[in-house]
């Protein structure tokens, strides 16, 4: 097979790959009293080589409750995605910051591969938002750079590793043999001006229709 083909072959296995991906879905989480509050995030990850993006199929969030500031204990894990929109809903009013971002792959014939992209102390920085009750809180739209492994990775990036992934080999042959992948996610460009909020709002009152959220979405 010569080398146009193979590449033909690979970008066909990723299209495959994506396409399956995208085919599973959530049911939208009702709200669970009248003064439910909800927030959402748009993320774009670029990977470390080659023209290719992703879009999360998990975001992680860290509730800022008590000591620590944006070093949190523990992570909350979105409960709706569609199209690297993340939405955690029926969330508890108070400060939160996204975190990580997550997605998994499988080509035709191949193991499932799972990445996981830990963010800068920057770029979480950048996303924190304050949501009261009966609220609904846009953290931005993001594009996030992957670079591989954690070696260079800063304290916020090595503590939600230890967070989300306590334990997991991160380097060297056993991290490759593993299919999981552990990125160190920087801040490429952000948004969060009223045009690409009315974008995200259009796009959420047609992620979550049919559910009470939408009257939330302005």
């Amino acid at each position: 097979m010569n080398a146009l083909n193979m590449l033909r072959l690979f970008a066909g296995s990723i299209v495959i790959a994506i396409a399956v991906g995208g085919c599973a879905t959530q049911p939208i989480p009702g709200l669970s009293q009248p003064q439910s509050s909800g927030l959402g995030i748009d993320v774009t990850l670029t990977a470390p080589v080659g023209i290719f993006s992703n879009r999360p199929t998990q975001m992680y969030f860290a509730k800022i409750d008590g000591e620590g500031g944006i070093l949190q204990q523990s992570i909350i894990r979105s409960n709706y995605v569609k199209d690297g929109r993340a939405y955690l809903l029926n969330a508890q009013p108070g400060a939160y910051v996204a975190v990580a971002a997550f997605f998994s792959r499988a080509a035709p014939g191949a193991p499932l591969s799972r990445y996981t992209t830990y963010f800068s102390k920057e770029l979480v920085d950048q996303t924190r938002v304050m949501i009261g009750a009966n609220d609904f809180a846009f953290m931005g739209s993001y594009v996030v750079g992957q670079s591989v492994g954690l070696a260079e990775a800063d304290a916020v990036q090595t503590h939600y590793q230890n967070v989300v992934a306590p334990g997991a080999t991160t380097g060297g042959f056993l991290h490759l043999m593993s299919g999981d992948y552990h990125y160190r996610g920087t801040l490429v460009e952000r948004k969060n001006d009223e045009q690409t909020r009315n974008e995200f709002v259009r796009n959420a009152k047609e992620d979550l229709a049919g559910s009470g959220w939408t009257a939330r979405l302005k």
